[in-house]
């Protein structure tokens, strides 16, 4: 009697089972686990993170979108880029000569470590200086009242990346017959043979 009772418990057990089985049968492909799921999500994130950082260097080395004129472009020592903007008679018989310093990189730069200041008065931009070649004179910042004439920097400056900075400083002129002038601003190569504007 009791063989009788169990026989369809037992067979109805059996097909529960083969009910609730059916679904893992249906596809030969292998069922993942949460913890497969999670590590395949965190791939592809870390994918699509390496692929965002790729496009923003790619954004980030794209040229000035300014109408802005160049005279020439060089590397500096800490990874930015210099570009000599303008170098201009003035009425006081002087050179004005403009520079921008532009962050291409993925990092915050600093413009100046150690030779940010020459004393009190001074900034790390009177470190620049002109030369006459033609009269082989090396000319410096001018000064007025110990000051630079410069653009004025009281510390170190960042730039973030892509950030930019302007810069100007003001050199005692060569004589007019002279055409051309080299530019030596620290931490680049020289920049020769610049066309004197006005």
């Amino acid at each position: 009697m009791s063989n009788q009772k169990s026989a369809p418990l037992a067979l109805t057990s059996l097909s529960l089972a083969m009910i609730l089985c059916s679904g893992c049968l249906g596809s030969n492909e292998p069922q993942k686990s949460a913890s497969d799921q999670s590590i395949q999500e965190r791939v592809e994130i870390e994918k699509d993170q390496q692929q965002a950082k790729e496009e923003k260097k790619k954004i980030a080395r794209e040229p000035i979108t300014r109408n802005e004129k160049v005279l020439a472009l060089e590397e500096h020592e800490n990874g930015l880029d210099v570009a000599l903007l303008s170098v201009k008679r003035a009425s006081d018989n002087t050179l004005n000569v403009k520079w921008r310093y532009i962050n291409r990189t993925d990092d915050e730069i600093t413009l100046c470590y150690t030779y940010c200041y020459t004393d009190y008065y001074s900034s790390w931009l009177a470190n620049a200086y002109i030369v006459d070649n033609a009269n082989q004179k090396k000319h410096l910042v001018v000064r007025a009242d110990k000051n630079p004439m410069t653009t004025k920097v009281k510390r170190p400056t960042k730039l973030s990346p892509g950030g930019t900075y302007k810069v100007w400083a003001k050199f005692p002129a060569p004589p007019m017959e002279v055409e051309n002038v080299s530019v030596y601003i620290p931490g680049t190569a020289p920049i020769e043979d610049v066309r004197i504007e006005g």
